[in-house]
């Protein structure tokens, strides 16, 4: 990412990098986005897609689910990874998968063979970095349809432009974004973002071995719009003053408060669609 922080010397307008929706890439974008994954699955260190998956998971599971750490947790975990893609182009950025309008899985993730290749972006090898393999982990990440035998209600499939909260189905986004404060738009969220973990299956399925699906990051930039939006849309209905200035941890530094992350314009990137476009940078 190209900005951290915001120089207190005169300053010059820096442009900001881009997230897109993963099905509107055109062919050239998509390769470069196929290819950098592909060049991250090679490093077998902590510049490597292992490396970072093994933060939410195993080995390291220092992720933040079911609080109010989670979407700030997860805003730094995309930034440290996108970092790494851009190492090693700097042009890249982490594409969202729009699961309220989509249908299934995007094809970029979801076709087998790419030019008749297999497609990095559908599977991927479970390899996780400083620990020795055992013989439950999983060799490489896969997808399972939801089991119907399981007990309790099944996932609902994309696309949710509906959601089903047991006593009465709502429109998922203005469910989401009618929202009043960080910490209820928090749980409405992790609420939608569970049932694709879950309605995905597989290594998805399990928080353990989530990240290392290349799916995860899709998922989570949409995420991360989302509470974006919501933020646009609620401009000052910040976190409770007990979090905003708790440092939340990650394996390399910058290790973010809450507050840190709030802006996304200071960590360098915007979604398309929004109206900003530069934010300040160092001189």
């Amino acid at each position: 990412m190209t900005l951290q922080v915001v120089s207190r010397g005169p300053q010059r307008r820096a442009t900001l990098k881009t997230r897109q929706n993963v099905s509107r890439l055109g062919g050239n974008e998509l390769a470069a986005f196929r290819s950098v994954i592909a060049a991250v699955l090679d490093r077998p260190d902590n510049r490597g897609y292992q490396y970072f998956a093994g933060w939410h998971g195993v080995p390291d599971g220092i992720c933040q689910h079911h609080n109010n750490l989670f979407l700030p947790w997860h805003r730094g975990y995309l930034y440290h990874f996108e970092l790494a893609l851009q190492d090693v182009d700097p042009t890249v950025t982490l594409p969202w998968w729009n699961w309220l309008e989509e249908r299934g899985i995007p094809p970029a993730f979801d076709d087998p063979e790419v030019d008749g290749q297999p497609n990095v972006l559908a599977s991927a090898p479970v390899t996780p970095v400083g620990v020795p393999a055992q013989d439950w982990f999983p060799t490489k990440t896969h997808r399972a349809p939801w089991d119907p035998d399981l007990p309790g209600p099944g996932p609902q499939a994309p696309p949710l432009r509906e959601f089903d909260l047991g006593d009465q189905r709502v429109d998922t986004l203005k469910w989401l974004m009618s929202a009043t404060t960080q910490s209820d738009f928090s749980q409405r969220c992790w609420r939608v973002h569970d049932n694709i973990h879950v309605w995905v299956g597989g290594e998805m399925g399990d928080a353990n071995w989530a990240a290392f699906d290349p799916l995860f990051w899709a998922h989570h930039t949409m995420v991360d719009r989302l509470w974006r939006m919501w933020q646009y849309e609620h401009q000052g209905a910040d976190p409770a003053p007990a979090i905003i200035d708790q440092p939340m941890t990650f394996l390399k530094p910058p290790s973010f408060t809450v507050r840190e992350v709030l802006d996304v314009t200071q960590l360098g990137y915007e979604y398309s669609g929004q109206t900003s476009r530069s934010v300040p940078g160092p001189t």
